[in-house]
């Protein structure tokens, strides 16, 4: 398993907390951001900062800003 950094930010930009996430090695970098990850997005009205752990797994996860969720 994959280990991504989560950060959670404020509509105000204020940090909020940081949490892990795991995911499949078998997703290309493009699956792990736009379809495995936002299904972690579990403070629907912050932002969430998605990075690599830089623990040596593919895929490479290249920092990425994710909207709060609208309703």
């Amino acid at each position: 398993m994959k280990t991504v950094n989560v950060n959670y930010f404020k509509p105000s930009g204020k940090w909020y907390t940081k949490e892990t996430v795991e995911i499949s090695e078998d997703l290309n970098g493009y699956e792990a951001l736009f379809h495995e990850l936002p299904k972690h997005h579990r403070i629907k009205d912050m932002y969430m900062l998605v990075q690599d752990s830089n623990d040596n797994k593919e895929p490479y996860i290249v920092p990425h800003l994710f909207k709060p969720i609208s309703n």
